[in-house]
């Protein structure tokens, strides 16, 4: 049985039967499960060969509740329509707009965004605190109950020598010194990495 348990990025999918029909599309979130009945689930963080290529072409159908992929992530239509000369972004009442979880992707406008999502708005990095639909007055500089400014926390701060046991190091503590990396296993750790106390990692 094909399962996606928990991904650490948006994974898109489809499952096809034991003749090659897709009997089942869509994505899974961060944190997510997905379980099919079939053997095989078909799955990719970006959703290039997964689904068919949104066509092009104007004028060409298009069917409520289809999927496509559109720039390396998902759309579905929200309603049965012509293809038209706009893109999926400026017309929210006929696309939703999956993009892949990738970093340093830009803000646009109607894309459905889960909790911990980032996007670069004017250069600076947001990340997403509260699920929803992006919409053209909500810019991430303009909704913090939406999005917060993303700091990145250095995993391996530079080790600074303790004056005392109340800046001491605790067991589990990562720190960087002389160029490589070292995690704490003694409490009130006040000796530098590579003399005692310390496991390099």
């Amino acid at each position: 049985m094909g399962e996606i348990n928990k991904p650490t990025k948006r994974t898109f999918w489809n499952v096809k039967d034991e003749f090659g029909n897709i009997v089942g599309e869509g994505f899974t979130d961060i944190n997510q499960v997905t379980t099919t009945g079939q053997p095989e689930i078909n799955q990719s963080v970006d959703a290039i060969g997964i689904y068919a290529q949104l066509p092009s072409t104007e004028g060409t159908p298009l069917e409520e509740g289809e999927i496509y992929e559109y720039n390396g992530g998902m759309v579905t239509i929200r309603q049965t329509h012509y293809r038209t000369i706009y893109t999926p972004e400026e017309t929210p009442a006929l696309f939703s707009v999956y993009r892949a979880n990738t970093e340093g992707m830009n803000w646009v406008a109607n894309e459905p965004v889960e909790i911990g999502d980032k996007r670069s708005y004017l250069g600076v990095t947001y990340q997403c605190i509260q699920s929803h639909t992006t919409q053209t007055g909500w810019k991430p500089i303009n909704v913090p109950a939406l999005w917060k400014e993303f700091i990145i926390v250095v995993e391996f701060p530079e080790w600074v020598q303790p004056t005392g046991a109340h800046d001491a190091y605790n067991i589990g503590d990562k720190v960087s010194y002389n160029g490589s990396h070292y995690i704490s296993n003694t409490a009130a750790n006040v000796w530098a990495p590579g003399v005692y106390g310390w496991q390099l990692m």
